[in-house]
């Protein structure tokens, strides 16, 4: 699909380290002053590929992933798939969208909700009738455009990482084709 001049895909393997670039960039742009400082300086390009590479090389996995591209250059991606977390999933939510990131320079230009409107008609074909999605407590920027599309908190949960803590919240929409 395309909005001139940004198209939309599926991420493949030989994108990993364009997708790993862009999401290494998304987060020290998104969490400066939200993480400690220590956890964003030690992300890497190359574990981050390694990671998406793992995702994307599972075949037909129950992860997708998508690209938003401008001038061949990553600028967006989101992924969802089955829901993960058990307490959501009993709640009835049994899809998840895993990520949305859009590069700073190109917010506030529709490809966040593009993205998630992508990402939950996917999650409809396969079947799926509710959505969340976890987002860090501090972001509450990200908080303010999941509640503009109807989000509400479900959930919360505390992820401790050797680099720090970070609190999230669970975002959650029962009827998953109001999002589209």
């Amino acid at each position: 699909m395309r909005r001139e001049p940004f198209s939309i895909r599926a991420a493949r393997p030989q994108d990993a380290e364009a997708l790993a670039a862009m999401h290494v960039a998304a987060w020290r742009e998104t969490y400066t002053g939200l993480l400690p400082a220590r956890m964003l300086s030690n992300l890497s390009v190359e574990s981050r590929a390694e990671a998406w590479r793992r995702i994307m090389a599972r075949g037909k996995t129950e992860t997708t992933v998508r690209l938003v591209e401008c001038d061949d250059r990553v600028v967006a991606f989101g992924s969802c798939g089955p829901q993960r977390d058990e307490a959501l999933a009993k709640r009835g939510f049994d899809g998840e969208i895993s990520a949305i990131y859009v590069l700073r320079a190109c917010q506030r230009l529709g490809l966040g909700r593009w993205i998630t409107q992508d990402l939950s008609s996917r999650l409809m074909a396969g079947g799926c009738r509710a959505v969340s999605l976890w987002v860090l407590r501090e972001n509450t920027g990200a908080r303010a455009f999941y509640e503009r599309l109807g989000g509400v908190v479900v959930g919360e949960r505390v992820d401790e990482r050797p680099d720090g803590i970070l609190v999230e919240l669970a975002y959650g929409w029962k009827d998953l084709p109001a999002l589209l």
